[in-house]
């Protein structure tokens, strides 16, 4: 029997459970998924042994590490969008004695320190990845497993991540794919892609069903989506986002007045910080706005940068950064700092936009930033900063301070 551990926790008070016919035993803090058991269960059970293997929609990592096990050799890559997710697979791994490469999308830059340290761990059986990209890393695969969430991940985000599965496996590649849904339409979709499905559960909310490629798709479809917003007075710009980016198809109103208030304090040739940029909204506004301003884009969703990449491309804006990050950044100086910070986790998430625009800000920079109800937003910043008000725009709170 060999262990995997995902938790801190004392075994005694550590989740236990055995897959695989007792082969493997994995302690957990409250449970496995059951989309990842799903997946895990049907890993002996795959057609041939694979010589690549990737999983995509990855909760904890360990369906590629039992992979690991199972096929010694194997080229093994995880992948995330988010940049926090990706850290905890890495840390999940290298506990369990992998060490996996890093990588991102190479037109954005990435922390140092995601890279996990090389002493203490063991060289792995395996070649393993984790990979944070707006989509999948290249292939060909021999096989790819797939595991969603409607909680997690929109519709069109699993459409679009079925399209990229099919497009990566290799000529007669096996998709296995566990999903949280609602069966009927997803099989639908996996049926059009593949033309073949094998399902082997499908109960109430839960599908575990998988396909092989038997050709290239026949038609590619396009999930992404423009829409037009403009400041004031301004002309308007196209922009275009993606899904699983934040307020895809629509630009968000409270970034639209953010943006608006955050006009009022900019000068020519400001820098300034986006920070859970999105698809640029706030950014690209301000960076037509005034001649010069640098505007640099952050966020930890590989997608939202993507998106940015694609918009300050067709609107020409040179001169900007983007910033793959779910820590903040060592850059200082910045003269303005615009963050739409989402309210859940008890606003633990907004306290630490605060404190990033308090490292980041050169004196005398402006930290704007926006809620639908501002007082705790305020607080936050006040605690900070030592000053904050509140703006009233679109229904929304802006709340402003100085550094």
């Amino acid at each position: 029997m060999t262990t995997f551990r995902i938790t801190d926790i004392p075994d005694t008070r550590a989740k236990a459970e055995l897959f695989l016919g007792g082969a493997a035993r994995v302690l957990s803090h409250s449970g496995m998924h059951p989309t990842e058991a799903l997946l895990i269960e049907r890993l002996a059970h795959l057609p041939e042994a694979p010589t690549s293997l990737l999983v995509a929609g990855n909760r904890t990592g360990v369906a590629a590490m039992i992979a690991a096990s199972l096929y010694p050799g194997c080229s093994i890559t995880c992948h995330a969008f988010d940049l926090h997710h990706a850290r905890s697979l890495c840390r999940n791994l290298a506990a369990n004695g992998l060490r996996p490469d890093f990588s991102h999308d190479s037109f954005v830059s990435a922390p140092p320190d995601i890279r996990m340290p090389a002493s203490d761990i063991k060289p792995p059986s395996a070649v393993m990845r984790v990979a944070c990209t707006s989509a999948l890393p290249p292939g060909p695969y021999a096989a790819i497993l797939f595991m969603a969430t409607p909680g997690t991940m929109t519709g069109e985000l699993i459409l679009d991540q079925l399209e990229d599965i099919h497009r990566n496996l290799a000529p007669g590649g096996f998709c296995l794919l566990a999903c949280e849904a609602e069966s009927a339409p997803l099989l639908k979709q996996v049926n059009a892609l593949f033309g073949n499905v094998s399902v082997t559960l499908d109960r109430k909310g839960l599908l575990c069903a998988s396909a092989v490629k038997r050709e290239p798709l026949a038609r590619a479809r396009d999930f992404s989506a423009s829409f037009a917003a403009s400041l004031p007075g301004g002309a308007p710009l196209t922009l275009r986002s993606l899904p699983g980016v934040f307020c895809h198809r629509r630009p968000d109103a409270g970034g639209l007045a953010l943006a608006e208030v955050a006009a009022r304090d900019l000068r020519d040739g400001q820098r300034v910080l986006d920070f859970g940029c999105g698809c640029g909204l706030v950014g690209l506004l301000l960076a037509r706005h005034r001649s010069g301003v640098r505007v640099s884009f952050l966020d930890s969703h590989a997608r939202a940068l993507a998106a940015t990449r694609l918009n300050l491309e067709s609107l020409g804006i040179e001169g900007c950064e983007l910033l793959l990050s779910d820590a903040g950044t060592s850059r200082t100086g910045f003269d303005l700092f615009v963050g739409n910070p989402p309210y859940y986790s008890d606003f633990r998430i907004a306290e630490r936009f605060a404190e990033a625009a308090r490292e980041a800000l050169c004196p005398g920079g402006a930290c704007l930033l926006v809620a639908k109800s501002a007082a705790r937003l305020r607080e936050l910043a006040c605690a900070r900063f030592g000053n904050a008000e509140v703006v009233s725009r679109r229904g929304y709170g802006v709340v402003r301070s100085l550094r």
